[in-house]
């Protein structure tokens, strides 16, 4: 499997935090942001690739052992050129996760058996709970995604894969919605949700989201993860 970490944001209500570094970069403790990522992923994933864009020059040389791709007109575009740059000559199932969510190892484990179970089929992971505050996913009643946006549903939680059978119609996708969020994908294709448990996540949009951040971490690998779809 191969990890796309998206990182080509400037992250600009986030102020000082990210006036020489992509958010992704921010200190978080012992580690950065991208470190944290690449803990909870290295036992699940093959290779990586970390799209990059806004003060990419200050961060490049941090990223050992993973490929790299920098978006020089990164302000041009939303996420979604970011995935589909991201994604150019990768040939695997493809985990995408958001350079500013830290979930547990065990989402990620589960989310790997969740889309090895489900052959040919995409995976999502999304919070539960009806909310209407960030972008959310909905479901029909076979947990198959049908719809995403700022809608009342379920809250997208910046990570899933894409079965690699579907590469080619996601990137037609993102081809075609380069300055969209990319989750979009997930409704074109065959996608499963999976639901995780929201004290095993960690999303950083304002300095209070690092600063509680923080005190959540390290997220317990061991407990979290809600089986039901």
């Amino acid at each position: 499997m191969h990890a796309v970490i998206l990182a080509a944001g400037e992250g600009s209500r986030m102020g000082r935090h990210t006036d020489d570094v992509p958010k992704a970069f921010m200190q978080l403790g012992d580690e950065t942001l991208y470190e944290h990522q690449r803990d909870v992923l290295a036992d699940h994933v093959d290779e990586v690739t970390v799209v990059l864009g806004y003060a990419a020059e200050n961060v490049i040389g941090e990223i050992a052992s993973a490929r790299t791709v920098v978006l020089e007109d990164w302000a041009d575009y939303e996420n979604a050129e970011s995935l589909r740059r991201g994604t150019a000559a990768v040939d695997d199932d493809v985990l995408v996760l958001n350079g500013d969510v830290i979930v547990a190892e065990s989402i990620v484990e589960h989310l790997v058996d969740r889309h090895a179970a489900s052959p040919g089929r995409s995976v999502v992971a999304a919070i539960p709970g009806k909310q209407e505050g960030s972008t959310a996913i909905r479901c029909d009643d076979r947990g198959i995604v049908t719809d995403y946006g700022m809608i009342r549903g379920h809250r997208h939680a910046g990570m899933g894969i894409v079965d690699r059978s579907h590469l080619t119609a996601a990137r037609a996708y993102l081809a075609a919605n380069r300055r969209e969020w990319y989750p979009g994908i997930y409704t074109v294709v065959e996608t499963e949700m999976m639901r995780i448990s929201a004290g095993r996540h960690v999303e950083i949009n304002s300095p209070s989201d690092k600063v509680a951040a923080r005190d959540k971490l390290p997220l317990d690998p061991a407990d979290g993860v809600d089986l039901q779809t």
